[in-house]
């Protein structure tokens, strides 16, 4: 039986959740805020402060009509006083929780565009898919999936969240014959969220006119994820890796095959599209080409940021992730076991590498600006905060390296931020296309 919308607004996602979120963005701006006390971005730490603001209202309101009984997406078994550490548990709940947090700050770019209901719906939708990406990817992770199980699961259940002729029956059995004995306790969440993201998504004012682009991204996420498989034992294989992301689309020529792999996995863009199907226009994606290349190599430093800072971890766990794979190529390409592998990190490897995804991250933010004329300065704003989301694990333990990443990315926030003349009261940016 198919959920429309109106009843999954009444549904909604559980108060407790959205209260996390709330917490979470406060807690990442109150960091992000004390980083202009050693770095010059070009504009004042007040301006950062009233977008973490803008944020977290919209958080407070979605709070407002969140109920007790919404869709739970807390594992019953977690601490109360834990945030974004992972604690074991299939799906690293917290840590999804923090880059959701990361999405909705992209609604406050779009929130002028849409009613209350329909920013509601946007933000709902967001923290929908963020959490059913969050969880596929632990799942493959964590569990033996092949490569051909790993690209069948994540291409079912993605397009079976925009599908307009979404069968809740033919996906139920789908999906239970695909997950692992051990992952089949998150089979009703996993069914809750796609059946909800379906409704929002499908009851949207343009969700159909992004249907294809949301489609394109499945499929590269399907198969950038499915490569993974490569990346952990027993079958790591760089060479595996090398010959099939070698292949995959970029936008001007300048990416090494791990990097185009890193926006494939990533593919963070699709949280426009989710904002903008909820705006009262549609955008014409011809007139956005830098807009839309630019955010490619958003998408690539987003997950080696992620990736740099649990190196250690991953290999632990027996996995070889990107960061590690851009720091030690050559190495790993004569390596058939990561196996008691040491690589051997020095400060100097994790300086050079932070410096390229500080390159990736400008070139994102210069090719976004050459579209907008960000004149409240939302996407130095989101760069600025883009590291903080994604690197929260290093946050009083490593902050050298995220202030190593800000010295290399300050540059070029300053020369999109000198742009704007004069920067009025912070409300809200995007103009339709």
């Amino acid at each position: 039986m198919a959920l429309t919308v109106q009843a999954y607004q009444v549904l909604g996602i559980n108060r407790e959740d959205v209260e996390l979120l709330s917490h979470t963005v406060l807690r990442l701006g109150g960091y992000a805020e004390g980083l202009f006390d050693f770095h010059d971005f070009g504009f004042e730490k007040s301006i950062l402060r009233q977008h973490v603001s803008n944020v977290y209202e919209m958080l407070l309101h979605m709070k407002e009509r969140s109920t007790s009984f919404g869709l739970p997406l807390r594992p019953p078994n977690l601490p109360p006083s834990a945030f974004w550490e992972d604690q074991g548990e299939t799906w690293n709940y917290l840590q999804t929780l923090r880059f959701a947090a990361g999405s909705i700050m992209m609604s406050e770019d779009y929130r002028r565009y849409m009613t209350a209901d329909n920013l509601y719906n946007a933000m709902t939708a967001k923290v929908l898919h963020k959490c059913m990406i969050g969880i596929l990817d632990d799942l493959i992770d964590k569990g033996t999936y092949s490569y051909l199980e790993a690209k069948d699961l994540h291409h079912v259940v993605l397009s079976s969240m925009v599908d307009p002729d979404f069968d809740e029956t033919v996906y139920v059995k789908r999906l239970i014959s695909m997950l692992k004995q051990e992952h089949v306790p998150l089979f009703d969440l996993m069914n809750s969220i796609t059946k909800g993201f379906n409704a929002l998504w499908n009851h949207s004012p343009h969700g159909a006119d992004y249907f294809y682009q949301m489609e394109v991204l499945d499929e590269r996420v399907a198969l950038g994820q499915a490569l993974t498989m490569f990346q952990k034992e027993p079958n790591f294989s760089i060479n595996k890796m090398h010959k099939v992301a070698s292949a995959f689309y970029e936008p001007q020529g300048d990416m090494t095959w791990w990097e185009k792999l890193g926006a494939h996995v990533s593919a963070t863009v699709r949280y426009n599209f989710i904002d903008m199907a909820f705006a009262d226009r549609v955008y014409d994606l011809k007139r956005l080409e830098n807009f839309l290349a630019g955010w490619y190599y958003y998408d690539t430093a987003i997950i080696l940021m992620d990736h740099v800072t649990s190196i250690h971890q991953d290999l632990r766990n027996g996995i070889g992730n990107l960061s590690l794979i851009a720091m030690r190529t050559k190495e790993l390409e004569s390596t058939s076991s990561l196996r008691a592998y040491n690589p051997a990190l020095t400060v100097e490897d994790y300086d050079g590498h932070l410096r390229r995804i500080a390159a990736l991250t400008s070139k994102a933010l210069e090719l976004v600006d050459h579209d907008f004329h960000d004149e409240n300065l939302f996407y130095p704003f989101l760069t600025i905060m883009m590291p903080v989301v994604m690197m929260a694990d290093w946050i009083g333990k490593r902050d050298d390296m995220i202030h190593t990443f800000l010295d290399a990315i300050a540059p070029a926030i300053r020369r999109v931020s000198a742009v704007a003349a004069e920067v009025p009261e912070i409300a809200s940016t995007r103009q339709p296309a």
